[in-house]
């Protein structure tokens, strides 16, 4: 139920750790198309449990179909039907928070601040936390960096996300959001009064501060990078921690300082309404006894409880692309039952209680690179070095964000290509894009054992690239025929000649095939040469959700507010559509906070 992939109960591993630090994934292929009006379920959908959610991975279902002209959704299900007798426990109060992630927490605090009574049903063991960054604009805390409020132009970031979100985010979400990002930081790390500012993104951290430091990305901005000349930028205004799950701790801590009541291993099963269709509580489930909790609101109810990809009937459904493109699921967190908790339980009661799923659904896949270790680092990330395709063919201009990046990689043949590059790459990464998943700094030596995760993902050093390629990892050669040999399905003389190709236009410094930024053109012809195998990407959440608006209201068919019901985090519709943007890293998370703290002071007061 809460806002993040999950790691069987492995409080310690989030999303970004995995992508940065030891991690272990659960693969579930996932996907579907786009939504029918009207929530009726299909025979044909997988049966629903007593708490309205799909298994833990859901089994490939033949029966299972994307939009098919009716107004069938095969991966509803049926309400589960809740008697007096099946409820062993009473429960009353303001405000009931589903689900305890991102975008939970922060919306029980607000609440509890707001002076509520304050009831939160998690389906974990914990409370969970995932990645480590946040976008944020402004602020008094961004100001420490030189980064305070009027230091981007706000016009032109919203726009950019709704262009790269094809129009179809609700332009009030994405707008208070940027108004909002930089106090809700301040907000946020208020109640963490250990936490301490890294000067700079790589400064050296006192030991007593190792465990729970925040550090902005790029301080100092990379001399060769300007975001303000760049077709595809990355705005350096994100923010990073060493563990969010500490300061997002002491965020619940405020709330239960102040009377919120907590329940874990408390799967909510299904929203309660009355005559007029206002929701005015929850069924949880008490997992050890299977009887329930029957839970009343006088204000409101959040739903926070993340997104669905590990549902393959709504995968199916909502991004068919993803099935059909073979494209992997990283699931790393469970409830107590084992069962993934990113399944899509509150858009299925959103829908059982009259609401409607936005259309447009956002992919999260963005490419870190091939060749990846148990860190997830990409050998040389997703730079955009020379990359062929198994044909040998050069097939895009590589400078592209990861997002981007991965939907050519999906483009090619047998969706494999290989990125190249030679023995000068340390003097060349200080001409890449600050941008995640780059490797834009080097190093001769590693960053110390206590960096924050997120900062290794921009740092490469010798014994990176050669402890790749002593574990098979990235292929090199003296030769560029020697290096060709060793890719397995590529067309080495068609490659050769496009190297050859490529060399000439990065001497002659113009890329009249792609049109590649100059700076960016590196020819090989210095060995030992390397070439990295680059495929599809894991992906890390589906975004879409029930259709909401800047106060977390959410919407009927007739796109009327129900009362009484809010929704906040993956469950949110109308922030990120189509694809997920890279243009701002972290941005999920931020959305998180900031809408989780807008749901629980407008449920707390009923606005």
């Amino acid at each position: 139920m809460s806002e993040e992939i999950k790691d069987n109960g492995k409080q310690g591993l989030s999303r970004r750790s995995f992508l940065t630090g030891a991690g272990i994934m659960a693969a579930t292929a996932a996907a579907a198309g786009l939504a029918g009006c009207s929530p009726k379920s299909a025979s044909s959908s997988s049966s629903s449990s007593a708490t309205g959610s799909s298994s833990s991975a859901a089994s490939t279902s033949g029966t299972t179909v994307g939009f098919d002209g009716s107004d069938v959704m095969p991966w509803l299900g049926q309400e589960p039907t809740i008697s007096d007798s099946d409820v062993e426990s009473t429960l009353s109060g303001d405000v009931i928070i589903v689900g305890l992630g991102d975008s939970g927490v922060a919306a029980a605090r607000a609440a509890a601040e707001a002076g509520a009574k304050v009831i939160c049903f998690e389906k974990a063991a914990a409370m969970t936390s995932t990645g480590s960054d946040m976008a944020v604009l402004g602020g008094t805390t961004q100001a420490t960096w030189g980064r305070g409020d009027g230091t981007f132009d706000e016009k032109m970031i919203v726009n950019r996300h709704m262009d790269e979100c094809s129009h179809h985010s609700k332009y009030g979400i994405i707008k208070t959001w940027a108004d909002k990002s930089g106090e809700t930081l301040d907000w946020f790390i208020k109640p963490s009064s250990d936490l301490y500012l890294s000067p700079e993104s790589y400064s050296e951290i006192p030991s007593a501060n190792q465990a729970n430091y925040m550090h902005p990305y790029f301080i100092p901005m990379l001399e060769h990078y300007d975001w303000t000349t760049e077709d595809l930028p990355c705005y350096p205004t994100s923010v990073g921690f060493s563990s969010l799950k500490t300061v997002m701790t002491a965020n619940l801590n405020v709330a239960t300082d102040k009377g919120a009541d907590v329940h874990y291993g408390a799967p909510v099963a299904s929203l309660i309404k009355d005559s007029s269709g206002a929701v005015t509580g929850v069924y949880a489930k008490n997992v050890s006894t299977g009887k329930y909790i029957k839970a009343t609101a006088a204000k409101g109810v959040v739903l926070a409880t993340g997104d669905y990809c590990s549902n393959e009937e709504m995968m199916k459904y909502y991004a068919p692309e993803v099935v059909a493109n073979g494209i992997k699921v990283l699931a790393l967190n469970t409830d107590t039952e084992g069962n993934f908790c990113n399944v899509g339980d509150g858009h299925k009661m959103g829908v059982w209680a009259g609401a409607q799923v936005e259309q447009w659904h956002a992919p999260m896949i963005h490419h870190m690179g091939g060749g990846a270790a148990a860190d997830g680092r990409g050998v040389m990330g997703n730079n955009g070095y020379l990359w062929l395709n198994l044909n040998g063919e050069r097939f895009m201009n590589e400078d592209l964000p990861g997002q981007q990046l991965e939907n050519q990689v999906e483009l090619a043949p047998k969706m494999t290509c290989y990125q190249f590059f030679d023995s000068k790459w340390p003097e060349q990464l200080q001409w890449f894009p600050a941008a995640h998943g780059v490797a834009c700094y080097y190093r001769d030596t590693a960053l110390p054992d206590y960096t924050a995760s997120g900062l290794k993902i921009n740092v490469r050093t010798p014994d990176d690239v050669a402890s790749a390629v002593k574990e098979g990892r990235c292929y090199t050669s003296d030769t560029l025929d020697g290096l060709l040999s060793q890719l397995e399905g590529m067309d080495a003389a068609t490659a050769k000649k496009s190297i050859a190709h490529y060399n000439e236009l990065c001497k002659a410094g113009n890329d009249t095939d792609f049109f590649k930024k100059s700076t960016r053109l590196f020819a090989l012809e210095n060995a030992p040469f390397y070439a990295v195998k680059c495929e599809p990407a894991l992906i890390l959440a589906n975004l879409g959700g029930l259709e909401s608006d800047e106060n977390c209201h959410v919407y009927d068919t007739d796109r009327k507010v129900i009362k009484g019901l809010y929704a906040c985090g993956g469950v949110q519709g109308g922030r990120f559509n189509v694809q997920y943007p890279i243009s701002l890293k972290g941005l999920s998370i931020s959305m998180c906070l900031v809408y989780g703290k807008i749901a629980g002071e407008n449920a707390a007061k009923q606005a």
